[in-house]
């Protein structure tokens, strides 16, 4: 039988696994880590999807072969991972936004109903400071109703700290002592605007900050909302702006700049059709565990299947935007 070559997704691309780089990928995927030790058994998920795009649900260990440095890593565990994506929604409800609000509430209302209606979300205001409307829940009729209770402020928003309470929140989940609470994919979606920036953020809190992102696996992405009408708040805002992109492009989210709120309307369902299709991918899933035979830390991994028409993303934290 042929063996077929998987591929793999590093930086937001799409790679074949044969010359993907594993020091590559592990800078990638988990910037900071302690260096991958000699012996030390490797973990990684496959999220594999036939001819058709759809999820394969019924893959076993014997259907993929793992290698490292062009040696069998010995496969010690396999396991199907079937965890939800949940979504976190931020909404800047500050002066940029003051004059269209209803235009936002109705693109937030056709984002949520592009969303499976057993998505878990939650809605948070951040003007002038991050608050709940709608606690993390799957009731529909809720959540929508909370969008009216968006208020405008004329408080400059927080973007920065709900960005990092967001963070904070997912990396939580992801180290409590009930190990299930962590088993999801997050998620967060950012209503922002390019104009004040209230948040007083220090180089250590944005610095955790990208590390809770990093280390939850989750995915960003944001909407930068302009108004030329305030353009003398704009400069005030690009510490956000700075996070914003460079928060997007560490997780292979989008991020958008816009200068007028007639095109949320046509984008955020765009955001949340993106979200869904990363939804499919992502909660079907496969975690393989294998042990390298070499005596020393390796430089690459490979795959390979017998598994015909079978394409595959492999990371090692099985983000797949």
């Amino acid at each position: 039988m042929r063996s077929t070559s998987l591929r793999c997704r590093t930086n937001g691309k799409r790679a074949r696994l044969s010359i993907a780089a594993w020091a590559a990928l592990l800078a990638c995927v988990v910037a900071g880590a302690a260096p991958l030790r000699a012996q030390q058994a490797i973990q990684v998920y496959m999220s594999a999807v036939d001819g058709e795009g759809k999820p394969i649900m019924d893959l076993k260990a014997e259907d993929v072969s793992i290698q490292t440095d062009g040696a069998e890593c010995k496969t010690t565990k396999f396991e199907a991972i079937d965890w939800p994506v949940k979504v976190q929604l931020l909404v800047d409800n500050g002066p940029v936004h003051t004059d269209a609000l209803r235009q936002v509430r109705e693109a937030l209302r056709l984002f949520i109903k592009e969303l499976p209606t057993d998505m878990e979300v939650s809605l948070i205001s951040f003007s002038p400071a991050p608050r709940t409307i709608y606690k993390q829940g799957a009731d529909r009729v809720k959540l929508l109703s909370s969008v009216d209770l968006l208020i405008p402020d004329s408080g400059a928003p927080k973007f920065i700290d709900a960005l990092s309470e967001a963070a904070d929140r997912v990396a939580k989940d992801k180290k409590d002592k009930n190990k299930e609470k962590g088993n999801y994919f997050p998620v967060i979606m950012m209503v922002g605007s390019s104009g004040l920036e209230g948040s007083n953020a220090r180089d250590y809190q944005v610095t955790k900050l990208f590390k809770d992102i990093q280390d939850s696996s989750a995915t960003v992405h944001i909407v930068m909302q302009s108004n030329p009408n305030r353009s003398a708040d704009i400069g005030s805002g690009t510490n956000g702006i700075e996070v914003g992109i460079r928060v997007t492009q560490m997780t292979g989210g989008r991020y958008e700049a816009i200068n007028t709120e007639t095109r949320l309307s046509t984008l955020l369902p765009e955001y949340a059709k993106q979200i869904v299709r990363s939804h499919d991918r992502q909660s079907h899933q496969y975690r393989i565990t294998c042990q390298p035979p070499a005596k020393s830390a390796p430089k690459q991994i490979t795959a390979s299947t017998l598994r015909a028409g079978m394409s595959a993303a492999l990371t090692l934290d099985g983000r797949v935007p």
